[in-house]
């Protein structure tokens, strides 16, 4: 049988160990030799070396040779981090300076300086092989410990006790970091510039590399270019170990952006990733450069970077990572919808819990850019962050959903009482309360803003919200006293003058003009530079024409006009102005300032009333061509406007006017069929009836469909009483035409029986009598026609007993037809009944 070859024995028993790793419990036979255990640790085979250490203390061998696999022992656990382990290893023997190093070193690692401390001073390192390391390990506890120093003094002993120590160029590094730490900068740079200077290379270029960071970190002009030198040095020069090149290039990087040069900054980092020979190194140099490139604003390359990372991650963990840099890289270059779907992708396969809410929270945001507030508000609420929180409050308050955004607000106001958007959360719950009708609680929350946080500025708004509150629930007196208290309590002059101006506004609309004024006025003095003072200006003209003083009034509006032609009220003021002018009969002056709202303040929205009120004034004047240019101006530009059906009303009666009745029954049927709930459709019918009857004086046909229209006016029940006897009178009139005198007779009668019907009177207005008039004498006529003299003055005396103005012209139609028939009338008198 075949002997298994030692060396053969050994592979496959350090195979075992490394597998096993700090799990090991069997030992072999034969203790290792010191110097075997030593290489393994030098090799960073920590278990190996573990395994090996305890081999020797469980064999025969010296107490030396024990005392010595202790320690290796100790320093097995140390590279596996059981430090606990080390210190119950190394428990006694407080004066051997071996132990207590080793203890010292994981009471270090434990983070328990002070115990290291006096473990360090109990022992005598001299002589000892440990009092170098053992001087060292000092030097840190002593940094650690805040006592600079003490620590630069024994980072100082050690260099000059032992100059020719390994461990010497270390030591001067420490004292090099020490020194930065300080803020003793000159002294590290000469640390640093000693160690570039010495033989050994590695340290020399990792002493340059750290003089170029200190430099760069220290920032002044004068250390720019120095450091630049340094670090392009090691960039270039092909003999400099590879992963210090690539240190140089990444700090040479964050040197020009530092320094305002993007370009170079940018060049130094493909450098970097260039150099790295695997993706684990070059990835998130790769994602350094996006980010960059995304500040920069070149998206393009940046989300190209992005996406290589992603494919060329080393592990699940780092793609995830990536997939979220990305979505963020999309957020922040404003492309919503790819972002939203790039925050899908990383929810879809991440697992960390942080990573999760970042993600949400960004889904968030993009789904609140691109309007979808609802869903928006449900990943805010999976991001489960503070600000999160709040962001869904606004995102259903976006989505009008008032009542869920109150819920976000409140739990938001409970769960973070401290946060700075406690004001802001505060207010925005107030505003969501008061839109869903909870005045009382709206108004017990901007009072509670106001108490908890009276110098945010959110405190103002909401004292000012509250007086709004009073002032819609037409609680006025409050409301006042509300803007007097604001205008006192708040020194800020924005608020200060806001307060003033609402409170004249109020005072305006509570019709107390004289007060009105004085807030306006004193807004204008006070505050002259403010955005309210152009309304206060022209709105004390308005409180000067509800005095009385109308001459004042428009002076005052039309310097407003003139000191403010592009304010957002000048085109009210103007129009203002113009229909005062129109109102007063002065067309020619009302004309212009309608036009110059449509032509100076084009997309306003009074333009379409400007025009139709300016074809208004033309038509005032009989210049209904000129008026009709104006109306189609308004029909054709603004064909969805709501002054569209006066438009084709006015339309109507010019082309009337002008004789063109078959145009304006055109214009009134299209009021008619689009518009059938206006209030304008009645008289539309009526207007329509009138051309009808005038083209019927040419084509007696129409008379029918004249007959038609006042008919439909009688049968629709919206049409008001004056419009019913005015289309019984015409449609009488038609009647008439046509040769139907018994039916117009019938409805010229209707008309007089109407307005005298004692049990619904009808209002005695000019227009209502004088339909009564016309159908009174038309019925009359009719009479007279037909020589039935005693009809004819029973209708006029209808008239008389009126007691209208034609009253007195009925009363001389009656005698005069008694005059010259006395003898028709004595006959009728004659056979009246008795009391009659």
């Amino acid at each position: 049988m075949r002997k298994n070859h030692p060396t053969i024995l050994f592979a496959v028993a350090l195979f075992l160990v490394l597998r096993a790793g700090a799990q090991v419990t069997a030992y072999p036979a034969a203790a290792a030799p010191l110097s075997a255990i030593q290489a393994a640790l030098d090799d960073g085979f920590y278990a190996l070396a573990e395994q090996r250490a305890r081999s020797v203390l469980y064999t025969d061998a010296s107490i030396e040779e024990k005392r010595e696999a202790t320690f290796l022992l100790a320093h097995a656990l140390w590279g596996q981090q059981r430090y606990k382990e080390m210190l119950a290893l190394l428990s006694g023997h407080p004066d051997d300076p071996g132990y207590a190093y080793w203890r010292a070193r994981a009471d270090f690692e434990l983070k328990r300086y002070e115990t290291a401390l006096k473990d360090l001073s109990k022992a005598d390192m001299k002589g000892s092989p440990f009092a170098p390391a053992a001087l060292r390990l000092k030097g840190h506890i002593e940094q650690r410990l805040g006592k600079s120093a003490d620590a630069e003094k024994t980072f100082r002993q050690f260099k000059q006790a032992f100059p020719g120590h390994p461990e010497r160029i270390e030591n001067q590094f420490d004292l090099a970091r020490l020194y930065a730490d300080e803020g003793k900068i000159t002294e590290a740079v000469a640390q640093y510039r000693e160690i570039a200077a010495g033989k050994n290379q590695r340290a020399a270029e990792h002493a340059r590399l750290e003089l170029a960071r200190l430099l760069r970190t220290r920032g002044s002009e004068k250390d720019i270019a120095p450091a630049r030198a340094l670090l392009e040095g090691l960039a270039t020069n092909d003999t400099t170990r590879l992963a210090c090149r690539i240190d140089a290039c990444i700090e040479l990087s964050s040197l020009e952006k530092r320094a305002g040069n993007a370009p170079a900054a940018i060049q130094a980092l493909r450098q970097a990733i260039e150099l790295s020979p695997d993706t684990r190194q070059s990835v998130p140099l790769k994602l350094s450069l996006a980010r960059m490139l995304l500040q920069e604003g070149n998206t393009d390359e940046a989300l190209k970077l992005l996406e290589q990372c992603r494919n060329e991650a080393p592990d699940e963990a780092m793609a995830a990572e990536v997939q979220l840099e990305k979505a963020n890289a999309l957020l922040q270059a404003g492309r919503y919808r790819e972002a939203n779907t790039a925050f899908q992708v990383y929810l879809d396969v991440a697992s960390d819990p942080e990573g999760e809410s970042k993600a949400y929270f960004g889904k968030g945001l993009a789904l609140w850019n691109i309007g979808r507030f609802p869903v928006a508000a449900a990943a805010f609420d999976k991001a489960g962050t503070e600000k999160a929180l709040f962001k869904a409050g606004d995102s259903w308050f976006k989505a009008g959903k008032f009542d869920e955004a109150a819920k976000r607000y409140q739990a938001f106001a409970e769960k973070y009482p401290d946060s700075p958007l406690l004001p802001n959360a505060l207010y925005q719950l107030g505003l969501a309360q008061a839109k869903v009708g909870q005045t009382a609680e709206a108004m017990a929350t901007f009072q509670t803003l106001e108490t908890k946080c009276p110098e945010s500025p959110f405190a103002e708004k909401a004292a000012l919200r509250t007086a709004d509150l009073l002032m819609a629930q037409a609680q006025w007196e409050a409301a006042l006293e509300k803007y007097t208290r604001i205008g006192q309590a708040y020194t800020n002059s924005a608020t200060a003058a806001l307060s003033l101006h609402r409170r004249g506004l109020l005072l305006y609309r509570m019709k107390r003009y004289k007060e009105a004024q004085g807030a306006f006025e004193k807004v204008i003095a006070d505050y002259p530079d403010s955005e309210y003072a152009p309304q206060a200006s022209y709105m004390r003209g308005f409180c000067l024409y509800y005095q009385g003083k109308v001459d004042e009034a428009v002076k005052t509006c039309q310097t407003f006009v003139e000191k403010y032609p592009d304010s957002e009220w000048t085109p009210d003021v103007v129009f203002w102005l113009a229909e005062h002018h129109f109102n007063n009969g002065n067309y020619t002056e009302a004309e212009p300032l309608f036009t110059r709202i449509a032509t100076t303040y084009t997309n306003n929205a009074l333009v379409p009333d400007a025009l139709y009120w300016a074809g208004r004034s033309e038509a005032a004047q009989a210049n209904y061509v000129k008026a009709l240019e104006y109306y189609g101006k308004v029909a054709k530009q603004y064909p969805k406007s709501e002054v569209i059906p006066q438009v084709r009303f006015a339309q109507g009666d010019a082309l009337s006017e002008l004789g063109e009745f078959a145009r304006a029954i055109l214009a009134f049927d299209e009021i008619i069929k689009k518009y059938p709930d206006n209030h304008l459709v009645n008289a539309a019918w009526g207007r329509k009836g009138d051309c009808q009857f005038s083209l019927a004086a040419d084509d007696p046909a129409r008379y029918a469909e004249a007959i038609k229209s006042y008919q439909t006016i009688l049968d629709r029940p919206s049409a008001p009483v004056a419009l019913k006897l005015q289309a019984e009178y015409k449609l009488g009139r038609c009647l008439e035409k046509t040769g139907k005198t018994d039916k117009a007779f019938s409805r010229y009668m209707n008309v007089v029986y109407t307005f005298l019907d004692p049990e619904e009177p009808v209002v005695r207005s000019v227009r209502n009598v004088t339909w009564f008039t016309r159908a009174a004498f038309g019925a009359a006529a009719l009479k007279e026609r037909e020589k039935a003299w005693v009809e004819a003055a029973r209708v006029y005396r209808r008239v008389v007993e009126a007691d209208v103005p034609a009253s007195a012209e009925a009363a001389k139609r009656i005698e005069k037809i008694k005059k010259d028939n006395w003898l028709l009338f004595q006959r009728a008198e004659e056979k009246q009944p008795c009391g009659n």
